[in-house]
C-alpha cells in the first residue's frame, strides 16, 4: 500500500497496538473485551479534550494566517506604489536631463553674446556716449536717433544679461531637482528590495503555517478515528467470539472424521483477488511514509471481484482514510482469532455485523484512498488489528497461505 500519510497513522495507532493484541484464550474473552473498551473509552475521551484544545489553537493559528495575508497584501501594495514611483522618477530624471541640455546650450549662445557686446562697450569705455552723440551727429534729428539708439542698445544689453542670470538660477535648480531624484531613485531601489524581501518570508511563514495547520488537523482526525475504528473491531471481535464459541460447542457433537474435515475448511485463508503481487510483504524503501509494508498488493483491473478470503465476521467496512474504500474481517479459525483487511476498493459489498463464508464476493478492486494504482492491499493479522510504520507487528504472511 502506498501512503504518504502511513507514518501519520503509524504513530496514531499505537494506541490500537495496546486495545488489539492477540486473542488466542476464548476464556475469560468477555472479561478482556470489557477492559479493552473501557480503555478505549478513557482514551476516546482524552482525544476529545485534546481535540477541542486543538481547534483552538487552529482556530487561533488561522486568525494568524489571516493577518499575514493581510500583510502579504500591503505588502504587495507598497511593492507596486514603490516600483510606480521609481518609474516617475526616471521620467523625471530624463526631463531634468534634457532642459539641462537645453539651459546650457542656451547659456552658451548668451555667454557668446554677452562677450561681444561687453567688447564693443570696453573699446567704448573711455569715451562720452552724450559727447560723442552731440558733436558726431549731423543735425538734429540724427542726434535724436542716436540718442535713441544708444538707449535700445543698453535696454537690450540689460536685458540680455537678466535672461542669462534666470537661466543660470534654472540651471543650478534643475541640477538640484536631479541629483536629489537620483538619490530618491536610489533610495526608492533599497526599499523596493526591503519589501520584497518582507513579501517573500510573509509568504514563507504564511505556506509553513498553513501546512502545520494541515498536519495538525489530519493528525488529531486520523488519531479519532482510529480509536472509534478501535472500538467498533472490540465491539465486532466481541461478537465473533461469541459466534465462534457456539459454533466450537456445536461442532464438539459432530463425529470426529466431519469435524477433521471442517477444522481442515476453516484453517485456510484463500487468494481474495486474481492477479500478481505488485508488492510483497516486507522491507520498504520508506519513500512512500513508511519502512515495512505489513501485506501484499495484488495488481488487477479495475471492479474485479475482491472475496472473503476465510469465513468471518464484517468488523468495519467504510470509505476514507489512507485505506480508501476498505473492508476488515473477523476470523474465527481453530480456536484462535485472525483479522484480515482488504483496502483501495472501488466499491463495498458489506457492510459491518454482516457474516461472510470464504469465497463470498466482499467489494471490487480499484485505486481509492492513498494509492497510485489498481491494486488490492490485503493483510492477516495474528489476532486483532496491530499496525507499525517502521516494523513487523503481528502480521502474518499471505503468501504462505495460497
Amino acid at each position: 500500500m502506498k501512503s504518504s500519510l502511513k507514518q501519520t497513522l503509524g504513530l496514531s495507532l499505537m494506541t490500537m497496538t495496546l486495545l488489539f493484541s492477540p486473542l488466542v484464550h476464548p476464556v475469560g474473552a468477555t472479561s478482556s473485551y470489557k477492559e479493552k473498551q473501557q480503555q478505549n473509552t478513557q482514551q476516546q475521551s482524552k482525544q476529545k479534550k485534546a481535540l477541542s484544545k486543538k481547534k483552538t489553537q487552529l482556530s487561533r493559528a488561522q486568525q494568524k494566517v489571516y493577518a499575514l495575508d493581510q500583510q502579504i497584501n500591503g505588502l504587495t501594495l507598497q511593492v507596486v506604489e514603490n516600483q510606480q514611483k521609481m518609474n516617475h522618477n526616471r521620467k523625471q530624471i530624463n526631463q531634468l536631463e534634457k532642459k539641462i541640455r537645453t539651459l546650457k546650450e542656451k547659456i552658451n549662445k548668451q555667454e557668446k553674446m554677452l562677450g561681444d557686446r561687453l567688447a564693443v562697450r570696453q573699446s567704448k569705455a573711455d569715451d562720452d556716449p552724450l559727447l560723442e552723440a552731440v558733436f558726431g551727429a549731423k543735425d538734429v534729428g540724427d542726434m535724436i536717433s542716436r540718442f535713441h539708439a544708444f538707449n535700445t542698445i543698453a535696454e537690450s544689453d540689460a536685458s540680455l544679461l537678466k535672461d542669462y542670470e534666470q537661466n543660470k538660477h534654472q540651471l543650478a535648480l534643475a541640477q538640484k531637482d536631479l541629483k536629489q531624484t537620483r538619490m530618491d531613485l536610489i533610495d526608492d531601489r533599497i526599499l523596493l528590495k526591503k519589501k520584497q524581501r518582507e513579501l517573500k518570508a510573509e509568504k514563507i511563514k504564511r505556506t509553513a503555517l498553513l501546512s502545520r495547520l494541515k498536519t495538525e488537523k489530519r493528525s488529531i482526525e486520523t488519531n479519532i478515528l482510529s480509536l472509534q475504528d478501535a472500538a467498533a473491531q472490540l465491539k465486532a471481535q466481541e461478537a465473533a467470539a461469541r459466534a465462534a464459541r457456539a459454533a466450537e460447542k456445536q461442532a464438539a457433537s459432530i463425529t470426529k472424521t466431519s469435524t477433521k474435515v471442517l477444522s481442515k475448511a476453516k484453517g485456510k485463508f484463500i487468494k481474495p483477488a486474481t492477479g500478481s503481487i505488485s508488492q510483497g510483504m516486507g522491507a520498504a524503501s520508506g519513500g512512500n511514509g513508511y519502512a515495512y509494508h505489513n501485506g501484499i498488493d495484488l495488481a488487477g483491473p479495475v471492479n474485479s471481484p475482491i472475496i472473503a478470503s476465510a469465513n468471518g465476521t464484517v468488523i468495519q467496512a467504510s470509505s476514507g482514510g489512507p485505506y480508501g474504500n476498505h473492508v476488515y474481517l473477523s476470523h474465527s479459525i481453530g480456536g484462535k482469532t485472525y483479522t484480515t483487511v482488504y483496502a483501495h476498493m472501488n466499491a463495498l459489498n458489506v457492510k459491518a455485523g454482516q457474516q461472510v463464508k470464504q469465497g463470498q464476493q466482499i467489494g471490487k478492486l480499484g485505486s481509492t484512498g492513498n494509492s497510485t494504482g489498481p491494486h488490492l492491499h490485503f493483510e492477516i493479522h495474528d489476532g486483532g488489528y496491530q499496525y507499525n510504520a517502521n516494523g513487523r507487528t503481528n502480521e502474518l504472511n499471505p503468501s504462505d497461505f495460497f
